[in-house]
């Protein structure tokens, strides 16, 4: 069987800023599949490192510009000119899209649906068009993947008519994510913090992370404290984070501050279980994954309250009202002070959690493509 995979998202996989899920889910399908074929199309350069395996196809179909006309005409007829060859029995959007010129059974998975409140990650362009489009892309959809129950059940209220064909996978998680010793927390401090405690914050550098009022969170707790704890910001800067990075450079605590862009899923995974605590203040995102990985690694999490958040975290994270500033900086204070507060939120995470890698949602994904409905493909 051929699969034709609009890898284009692909080149903005990165572990802080989305969790390298579509990589990790697609790659692990792959291997999982040496007897079919897959051909992944991408709209520029292929990520350096990324490593496919011998069953898969790269194809670069440069992207012309980045305007609206840009974008179609690349999905609609560079795309589907470029998959004719290959003549594919099942094409999969990585990026919740699909060529509606194309008459090829099409899988969507959407990783994310905050674009539906202009929250999303995407250049605006993108958002625009993927709103405008949303529905078409459902409709014309065969079978349609997301990655939690608070996704799930946003893209119900959204489209209802899409519940016999939407499937809700298995939350996966890299088992480089684990408990440090002491020694080795120690070990992460001096590399990154300069041996002070801190608290992570894991996303990209846009405002619907709400980055700034974790600054102004972080400011009135270094007020009240007089601690040398730091901030470390772990994710790329956006274009529509510029402006953060800017107010960033003539922050009064700024000193305190650690950015680190480009972190690999090994260094995250270290910045992660070196952590005092977590401050998850993203409340749009579909998979609150850093809340997962830090309760892998046995850190406590701040997290504003949110769907995604109380999912992923349950009793075991202390939720800040989304409204006020002064809530969040209590918190971070509150944890900071009292360790047996800190004891108490590790002691709620579960001792059992199904976390695994992402291959099981692999899995998923190719029985859910590959079910009743695709008439050309054979199980």
């Amino acid at each position: 069987m051929q699969i034709a995979v609009n890898a284009a998202c692909l080149r903005q996989d990165m572990p802080a800023d989305t969790g390298n899920v579509a990589t990790e889910i697609i790659l692990a399908m792959c291997r999982q599949q040496p007897g079919h074929q897959f051909t992944f199309f991408f709209d520029g350069k292929v990520p350096a490192g990324l490593k496919v395996p011998a069953n898969v196809t790269n194809v670069v179909l440069p992207l012309k510009g980045n305007k609206p006309w840009h974008l179609y005409w690349w999905q609609e007829w560079q795309l589907v000119r470029a998959m004719k060859p290959f003549r594919p029995d099942l094409f999969l959007g990585l990026d919740g899209t699909l060529p509606l010129r194309s008459k090829i059974p099409a899988g969507l998975l959407l990783r994310d649906l905050s674009f539906l409140r202009n929250a999303g990650l995407q250049p605006g362009v993108q958002q625009r068009s993927l709103k405008n489009n949303m529905t078409k892309y459902l409709d014309r959809a065969r079978r349609i993947a997301v990655l939690s129950n608070a996704a799930q059940e946003e893209l119900l209220r959204y489209a209802p008519g899409v519940k016999d064909k939407l499937i809700r996978l298995e939350t996966g998680i890299s088992e480089q994510y684990k408990p440090l010793e002491w020694e080795q927390r120690e070990t992460v401090k001096r590399a990154f913090s300069g041996g002070a405690e801190y608290f992570l914050v894991t996303g990209s550098m846009h405002p619907r992370n709400n980055i700034i009022p974790v600054l102004k969170a972080f400011s009135a707790l270094k007020k009240r404290q007089r601690s040398n704890i730091k901030l470390v910001l772990a994710g790329s800067v956006t274009p529509a984070g510029a402006d953060i990075a800017t107010a960033l450079q003539s922050y009064k605590f700024r000193q305190d501050v650690v950015c680190i862009e480009d972190a690999d899923e090994d260094t995250l995974a270290r910045l992660t279980g070196g952590a005092y605590a977590l401050v998850y203040p993203s409340r749009l995102e579909g998979l609150a994954l850093p809340v997962y990985a830090a309760q892998r690694c046995e850190v406590p999490v701040i997290a504003l309250d949110g769907a995604a958040a109380r999912e992923a975290g349950g009793e075991a994270v202390l939720y800040a009202d989304p409204a006020s500033l002064d809530d969040l900086s209590e918190k971070m204070s509150l944890l900071y002070k009292d360790e047996q507060l800190r004891s108490r939120l590790l002691a709620k995470i579960p001792a059992a959690k199904p976390f695994s890698s992402w291959e099981h949602a692999a899995e998923q994904l190719w029985s859910h493509l590959t079910g009743t409905g695709f008439s050309k493909i054979s199980k």
